[in-house]
């Protein structure tokens, strides 16, 4: 008896000792990546005319993404499609978004409103709230227009539904090429407060699948008599 007490104390320890020692290596290899990166971009998808890259900056544990590629469709369609916040293009872009409201509404002066909305998480994560303030910026008619969708966690009051960003930088910028092809480009820096490892291996393919998607997403029949001037007059599709 006393012989398998032993025994069991020093598997006990040898246990103790493995766990300590991975511990220390997950330690290690934390730091050791949340200190890499260049701050460049790496290309890592290349594929049907899409291009997806990440940004790894020193000090930072989650990746940034850039994403591009031209479009054929106009430039009146694509801002009328990144404008329009209504909870079907909410939908169309994010399957899992199940509401869309502006909090602030459409400015034509500062050209610029905040919006809000949700989105399902897969178990065991709470759904996610967006609150968001979209400034769309042209510097002169025919010039690139781009289209900053900024966190803006304290616009409304806080709903305990959701786990909502505190963090959320995403620039699209569409660049007109001739009269019928767009170039679009996404700037994307985001914590959607999923575990690094987790959000690192998910975040290029979806930036992939949303812009594989983006001639779809342009040519909807309701931007037809939407343009560039009635946006600037007032009139853009946002959500209510």
């Amino acid at each position: 008896m006393q012989k398998r007490r032993s025994l069991a104390r020093r598997v006990g320890k040898w246990l103790l000792v493995i766990v300590a020692v991975l511990l220390v290596g997950a330690a290690g290899a934390h730091v050791a990546w949340k200190y890499s990166g260049d701050n460049q971009p790496k290309l890592v998808i290349d594929k049907k005319g899409i291009k997806v890259y990440t940004i790894k900056t020193p000090g930072e544990t989650l990746l940034k993404v850039k994403a591009e590629r031209i479009v054929k469709t106009s430039l009146d369609r694509a801002a009328a499609a990144h404008l329009d916040g209504s909870l079907e293009n909410c939908h169309d872009w994010i399957p899992d978004c199940f509401e869309s409201v502006a909090v602030k509404h459409w400015d034509p002066v500062a050209r610029n409103y905040v919006q809000l909305w949700k989105e399902t998480f897969p178990s065991p994560f709470s759904p996610r709230e967006f609150l968001l303030h979209t400034q769309f910026t042209q510097s002169a008619p025919g010039q690139p227009i781009t289209v900053a969708f900024t966190a803006a966690p304290d616009a409304a009051p806080n709903d305990d539904c959701c786990y909502r960003l505190t963090h959320m930088n995403a620039v699209w910028t569409l660049e007109p090429i001739g009269d019928d092809e767009v170039r679009i480009t996404l700037q994307q820096d985001i914590d959607v407060g999923l575990p690094y490892f987790l959000f690192n291996d998910e975040a290029p393919h979806a930036a992939y699948g949303a812009f594989k998607d983006l001639p779809r997403l342009y040519a909807k029949p309701k931007y037809d008599s939407v343009t560039l001037q009635s946006i600037y007059d007032g009139h853009p599709i946002v959500a209510e």
